[in-house]
């Protein structure tokens, strides 16, 4: 069978991409594809090997952007600059992007995930060490923190979860900046 004249596979992960968005990754499968692009279930695999590889699209799409933001927003910036700019540009691609977000949480068997992936370990381990928050040796259990922080703001946000008047920007680099305070004293204590 041919191929749908029109239809290409960036369609369908834009289109799988905008479902996630509403849904959550788990919304998106083949019926639901079909159903949004107005074509049968079947017109899909001539672009696409399946859901898997749709979900695997999805989290190197998300992990690429979400990089791209990262990396973006630390351009001339050094220091409590850079690491607030980081993590404001992390958690703002969280919310505006729900679906790539979920999607680059992902575990998929890709190659380019695991490349992207150990691309953003590096920019933000980069940014510890060259700043002084981490050492070599502390440098992957400070990013493994600053994830956990920056994720659990970004779930916190979504789900609405924040109810007092003061501002969640304000709180998210008040809590950053406690984070690498805590960073430098204990960097300081281990060298």
């Amino acid at each position: 069978m041919s191929p749908r004249i029109g239809l290409t596979q960036k369609m369908i992960v834009d289109a799988a991409a905008e479902i996630a968005d509403q849904e959550g990754v788990n919304g998106v499968s083949l019926a639901a594809l079909s159903k949004k692009m107005n074509v049968r279930p079947p017109s899909l695999y001539n672009h696409i090997n399946g859901l898997q590889a749709i979900r695997a699209e999805l989290a190197v799409r998300g992990l690429t952007k979400l990089f791209d933001q990262m990396a973006d927003s630390v351009t001339e910036r050094k220091g409590d600059s850079a690491m607030l700019s980081l993590a404001h540009a992390y958690v703002d691609f969280a919310i505006e992007n729900p679906g790539y977000y979920e999607a680059a949480l992902l575990k998929v068997h890709d190659k380019r995930t695991e490349i992207v992936s150990d691309q953003i370990v590096c920019l933000v381990t980069k940014l510890l060490i060259e700043n002084g928050y981490a050492s070599e040796k502390t440098a992957i259990h400070a990013t493994r923190g600053l994830r956990s922080l920056l994720h659990g703001f970004t779930v916190l946000i979504a789900k609405e979860a924040f109810e007092r008047e003061e501002d969640i920007l304000e709180s998210l680099s008040f809590s950053i900046r406690t984070f690498l305070s805590g960073l430098l004293i204990n960097n300081k204590n281990i060298m």
